[in-house]
């Protein structure tokens, strides 16, 4: 075969497998970026947006740090025994807003390490722990991602990534003191309304970090750090140092999530029992 007509074969071939190659998802994606023109403020109210449209998605979580609970009995729930002292938990499910999710978690709460599985069908939420399904009542998974948005002030965008391959944007703030222990106080039995002098005061860094798709302005990741001392806002509750990651993914994946049988009714007081 002549030179030349070599030559064409192969820039023939070489276009043939760009094409394939480029049906299949390959190059750089070409999809288009949602986020410009968009301030971080938009991204994120966009972003929150975005997610509840999706609904469904899987969550990889991990929090870690310690809180100085000076009187156990002070704080609802039983939580006092449970939360005390170095915290280290991590899970991973499906969640299916605004009432279904099933999580499987490890915990190291009080020195125990333990296996937990939460679970919410509808109004019913259990947690599944040694081997038994209790019923309760606890948060929603669904609203972690529009809370935290919520508590964020002055966000900035910080550069662009990739997570898993998909091109993201991540935006950086500060979490408003007042916002946030609004939610928080009566989960560290704070009573009464917090003033903002007092809030500033509790929290004393309040960070979070968002990267949100720039092609479906869905979010992929969020980390928040929380460092304060709760004493004067929340009756025993002294120093709090926490930090949590969470990852979205799976958006719009429809997960079979079943209700729990023969569980039984557990007293959120004595929860804090279950760990001794």
């Amino acid at each position: 075969m002549p030179r030349p007509a070599l030559r064409a074969l192969l820039a023939a071939l070489v276009a043939v497998l760009v094409a394939v190659v480029a049906a299949c998802g390959g190059g750089d994606g070409g999809g288009e970026d949602m986020t410009q023109g968009l301030t971080p403020a938009e991204i994120l109210s966009r972003s929150t947006e975005a997610a509840a449209e999706a609904d469904q998605f899987r969550i990889a979580f991990a929090v870690e740090g310690t809180v100085d609970v000076t009187r156990p009995g002070a704080l609802p729930q039983g939580l006092g025994r449970l939360i005390d002292g170095p915290i280290d938990i991590s899970g991973e499910g499906p969640v299916d807003p605004p009432d279904a999710a099933s999580i499987d978690a490890s915990a190291r709460v009080s020195g125990i390490g333990l296996q937990v599985n939460l679970t919410r069908v509808g109004d019913n939420v259990y947690v599944g722990i040694l081997g038994q399904d209790f019923q309760l009542d606890l948060l929603d998974f669904g609203d972690l991602y529009p809370t935290l948005v919520g508590w964020t002030t002055a966000p900035q965008e910080a550069g662009r990534e990739e997570i898993d391959g998909d091109p993201v944007v991540k935006i950086t703030g500060r979490l408003d003191p007042e916002k946030a222990l609004a939610d928080l106080g009566p989960v560290l039995g704070a009573s009464g309304d917090v003033t903002p002098a007092e809030a500033r005061r509790a929290l004393e860094q309040g960070t979070a970090e968002f990267w949100v798709g720039t092609e479906d302005l869905l979010p992929r990741r969020v980390h928040v750090v929380l460092r304060g001392d709760g004493q004067g806002v929340a009756e025993g509750v002294g120093a709090i140092d926490l930090d949590l990651t969470a990852d979205f993914s799976n958006w719009g994946e429809v997960a079979d999530i079943p209700e729990p049988q023969d569980a039984r009714p557990l007293d959120p007081d004595s929860l804090g029992g279950l760990v001794g």
